[in-house]
């Protein structure tokens, strides 16, 4: 049966709950929400399926990989599409054609107001809840059955989610589908929903009414820079964005955005990725392309999708989708630059076994508070610098 000595080796993918026949396994939370598969021993056979579909290790299938991926930079012809989505909108181009063939399309949406979770959708109106970043730990719950079920009755099925998922859901299905498209999407790393959930009554407390369409984690890039200079996820309520200056980067205002781009809160595993490298485990892989060169002939603020090619299934369906996008080839390796997580996977802060502590003590907002003081002081003196060499150079 499976046994998890070390958490930092269990991604959560479901993979073993799902496997089991007996439904010995459920995945249950931590002190910081993250679900882990707990064993019920009096339903336990010890067939050892769950242990064999584990799919958090190095050696995750690269079998029908291209010797190197291909690099597109792309973007949605449609601008609509564009402007609602995060980077490129190539996600929406890709899941057009599979919901065209009267196909499935599997990602993160909402559920119980601002629960994130796996979802299936088979028309272009429910897929439109997948669009956009969910910087959240998605429940899988029972897809990757749902996928299974899908597959063996001959439907196209796209399944979109982090890399460890993707993963997870190749090895719980122990065989390639012909019908089968994967995109792992490169990912910092995730939190928990229960510090999703805590940050949200962090602002209820001080009197914000939060509707379903009140909490996004990020907007577009400002079109004037090629650099990693985006209004970086905060809570952006409605009418009312979380910053009392526009001079200020709002998202060290947010404790939840705050500990996720330092690297505060993530799950264990996320330190420790083994999916966080240019040999992807999806059949596309998809992100911003923020190491676009200065010669591309598409704007980076407008949303530029980087598109990597890693399967000739990918190669074949991106060469039947491609009219519905403005696409350029680009150098693979000037795809990787932008893309920290395409390189390593983040670094955990020094603080990280500090916030474990607090956390169950304190709560989000404090916990974080207590760990970040000194990198929100780093912050401000950095800002004052540029500011002062701002003058100097006026």
């Amino acid at each position: 049966m499976i046994k998890i000595e070390k958490t930092a080796n269990c991604c959560g993918c479901t993979a073993c709950a799902s496997i089991c026949n007996h439904n010995a396994i459920t995945m249950q939370p931590d002190a910081l929400g993250f679900l882990y598969p707990v064993v019920d021993e009096n339903k336990c056979t010890d067939c050892g399926l769950c242990e064999n579909v584990c799919a958090f290790n190095n050696n995750y299938d690269r079998s029908q990989n291209l010797p190197q991926p291909i690099a597109y930079a792309a973007r949605h012809k449609d601008m609509h599409e564009v402007e609602t989505s995060r980077s490129g909108a190539a996600f929406i181009a890709i899941s057009d054609w599979i919901l065209e063939q009267g196909g499935v399309v599997y990602g993160a949406g909402y559920t119980d107001h601002f629960r994130v979770v796996h979802k299936r959708a088979v028309t272009k109106e429910e897929r439109k809840e997948f669009k956009g970043s969910k910087y959240v730990q998605s429940d899988l719950g029972l897809t990757f059955k749902q996928i299974r079920g899908d597959l063996k009755v001959g439907k196209e099925v796209l399944f979109v989610g982090t890399p460890c998922q993707v993963g997870g859901l190749k090895t719980y299905l122990r065989k390639d589908y012909d019908n089968l498209i994967t995109a792992d999407l490169v990912c910092h790393g995730v939190p928990s929903q229960q510090l999703l959930n805590d940050n949200i009554d962090h602002y209820r407390k001080k009197g914000v009414d939060l509707q379903e369409d009140s909490i996004r984690f990020r907007t577009k890039m400002s079109s004037q820079t090629q650099s990693f200079k985006i209004e970086f996820g905060w809570f952006f309520l409605k009418n009312q964005p979380y910053s009392d200056s526009p001079s200020k980067k709002a998202y060290y205002r947010d404790p939840y955005m705050f500990g996720f781009i330092q690297g505060l809160f993530f799950r264990g595993s996320c330190y420790k990725c083994p999916y966080a490298y240019a040999v992807r485990v999806g059949d596309f892989t998809l992100s911003d392309f923020w190491g676009l060169g200065k010669d591309a002939r598409m704007e980076l603020g407008k949303g530029v999708s980087a598109v990597f090619i890693n399967t000739e299934k990918a190669r074949v369906l991106f060469e039947v989708m491609k009219e519905e996008v403005a696409y350029e080839p680009r150098e693979v390796q000037e795809a990787i630059v932008g893309n920290g997580q395409l390189q390593r996977p983040s670094s955990r802060h020094p603080q990280y076994d500090l916030f474990r502590r607090l956390y169950p003590r304190y709560g989000l907002a404090k916990a974080v508070d207590m760990c970040l003081r000194k990198d929100l002081v780093k912050i401000h003196l950095k800002g004052m610098i540029e500011g002062v060499r701002n003058l100097i150079k006026l």
